[in-house]
């Protein structure tokens, strides 16, 4: 069976996105995680998108405040923030080299779908300028005491 990246990215913003209305037992997740709705989704693609999104969670947040220092992240439309977190993550943290450009362009397309026009115009800016500054954020990312620095803000819940 083919697996499909972009169809498991929209599943990955759509769990993300009840994470930060469950705290408690998340059926949503528990779903996806079960395997009963797996259908042409990359699972441990997810699995692991998913983990490093929660794990990473104040390097994204940090890095969405230091390169979009208008936006209040407590503020920013979930639709827009999520989509950012992915490619985040897929461009600093996942071990498999997947091209930036693909990843930016993913989640704009996320940001199509569950947002509107001004989000896709805030993904695509944010993103673009982290893509510019990517070399310094990886040697950053590298630096224990760089993470260690970071404050702990989170938007789940």
């Amino acid at each position: 069976m083919k697996l499909y990246r972009k169809k498991t990215r929209k599943i990955i913003y759509q769990l993300l996105f009840s994470k930060t209305f469950w705290t408690e037992k998340d059926i949503i997740r528990d779903t996806f995680f079960s395997g009963d709705f797996s259908s042409n989704v990359d699972v441990e693609f997810l699995k692991t998108i998913y983990s490093l999104a929660l794990e990473n969670e104040k390097v994204l947040i940090f890095l969405i405040e230091k390169y979009a220092p208008k936006f209040n992240i407590e503020k920013m439309p979930l639709h827009s923030t999520l989509p950012i977190f992915i490619s985040i993550v897929e461009m600093f943290f996942l071990e498999e080299e997947m091209p930036a450009k693909v990843s930016i362009n993913e989640a704009i397309e996320i940001s199509k779908i569950f947002g509107d026009d001004s989000s896709k115009k805030i993904v695509n800016w944010v993103l673009n300028k982290i893509f510019i500054d990517s070399e310094n954020i990886k040697k950053d990312i590298e630096s224990k005491e760089f993470l260690d620095s970071i404050p702990e803000k989170s938007i789940f819940k």
